[in-house]
């Protein structure tokens, strides 16, 4: 649970930052749901260095971050 401070500001829990790609200079929407506020990414980030993806895909990393798992670690995108 988080309180808003008097600039309407709240901090976002680093493990849910994280698992979401959530890094500073990432742009979110807010959307009311009548019972809530749902938070959202409003663009796609790489997992790994979080630079700005196209959401075309569901594989969530870059180009680069792509080629260096391939040369790195023998993983291929499948």
């Amino acid at each position: 649970m988080r309180k808003v401070d008097k600039l309407g500001r709240i901090v976002i829990p680093l493990e849910l930052r994280e698992k979401h790609g959530l890094c500073e200079g990432v742009t979110v929407e807010f959307f009311d749901t009548g019972d809530g506020i749902t938070v959202k990414c409003a663009d796609t980030y790489c997992k790994i260095c979080h630079k700005k993806i196209s959401g075309d895909s569901d594989f969530p990393l870059c180009d680069e971050c792509i080629a260096r798992a391939v040369t790195e670690y023998g993983i291929e995108k499948g």
